[in-house]
């Protein structure tokens, strides 16, 4: 049980910090890494809370707080912090390793340089959900979540992403109790990363602070995620299952909708096509118009559950620009034409 003191309010909180035992490692991290790969920045990484002493695998280096993502995640580093080995202090108080100072603790370094914030908002952004209680832990970790040491336990992973792979990644809880990922505007990365998720066990949806991005090198289309443990086996899930979208999409679709004008166009132009010597299961079987092979080759590369309603957008989006034949450029052009990034296909 925790005791702090949250605005002259004596305020109880049980623990949810579990002990170090492989017992709480529910999920492959090697698998889930893997899952990962190719859809988000570098390494995911798994961040660890020590309430006693830091292992000795984590070096302790003298860093903003908030960074030791970038270097798990772009160095491969295995680093921690704690109130003798870091760079920004508003970041150990944040932490709940360090009592700050005065300015910090009251938000005052933020209302008198920033003429935006009030007092109000700078003092609750420095307290209660927005920081982790003091001595709750004496330091805390991040590794590669492909290479987090023998008998750590991870309490939530973060990921750098583009909005696309956040819309998948952040539903880890969602999909489970129908519980929306909390989104965060305003406080500090550090207050995302390692407090929000204490509190209220959620998963977080950032853009991160100026300083969290500048800390981490976003790019501008860059974002954070963060996952809690619990929810690393429903993340995995989806990731590595690939549901019927176009069942999805039909059920969704008004008799009177112009798609299923669009979809008795494809069927005649697929009824005309020549049928020898085509698997009724093949990819060709599901094309209606003429693909070269680079347009081919592309298209492949989307998951099974929906390359055939990748396919019929594409030959829709052709047939609507009078375009006979597909091409590279066409399916490049259909992806752009629906705000999608063509390096999602990669």
């Amino acid at each position: 049980m925790l005791i702090y003191i949250y605005k002259g309010l004596l305020v109880l909180k049980k623990t949810t910090i579990p002990k170090i035992t492989d017992d709480n490692i529910m999920i492959d991290f090697k698998e889930l890494n893997e899952s990962l790969t190719g859809k988000v920045r570098g390494n995911p990484v798994a961040i660890s809370l020590f309430e006693k002493e830091i292992p000795e695998a984590y070096q302790q280096k003298k860093v903003v707080p908030c960074s030791i993502v970038r270097h798990a995640m772009d160095k491969g580093e295995v680093v921690s912090f704690d109130k003798h080995h870091h760079d920004c202090t508003t970041g150990v108080y944040t932490a709940g390793v360090h009592e700050g100072t005065d300015e910090i603790r009251n938000g005052q370094y933020l209302a008198k340089n920033i003429p935006a914030f009030t007092d109000v908002g700078a003092e609750k952004i420095k307290t209660g959900e927005y920081v982790l209680p003091q001595n709750t832990v004496v330091g805390i970790g991040a590794a590669p979540l492909a290479e987090v040491p023998d008998g750590i336990h991870v309490d939530w992973i973060v990921v750098v992403c583009t909005p696309h792979w956040a819309n998948f990644i952040g539903g880890a809880r969602t999909v489970i109790d129908g519980t929306p990922p909390r989104g965060s505007c305003g406080s500090s990365f550090c207050s995302d990363l390692f407090a929000s998720p204490w509190h209220d066990g959620n998963v977080v949806i950032t853009p991160g602070d100026l300083g969290g991005r500048m800390n981490n090198r976003l790019k501008p289309e860059e974002m954070f995620v963060v996952v809690p443990n619990e929810y690393l086996d429903s993340l995995f899930n989806i990731m590595t299952t690939t549901p019927d979208a176009r069942a999805v999409l039909e059920a969704t679709k008004p008799e009177e909708s112009d798609y299923w004008d669009k979809r008795k166009r494809a069927k005649k132009a697929k009824e005309a096509q020549p049928i020898d010597n085509v698997d009724k299961d093949s990819f060709d079987s599901k094309l209606s118009m003429d693909w070269d092979q680079e347009s081919k080759n592309m298209i492949s590369q989307t998951p099974s559950g929906i390359i055939e309603m990748a396919i019929n957008n594409v030959e829709d989006f052709a047939r609507d620009n009078g375009i006979e034949a597909i091409t590279k450029s066409v399916v490049l052009d259909q992806m752009k034409s629906m705000g999608m990034d063509p390096s999602m296909l990669n």
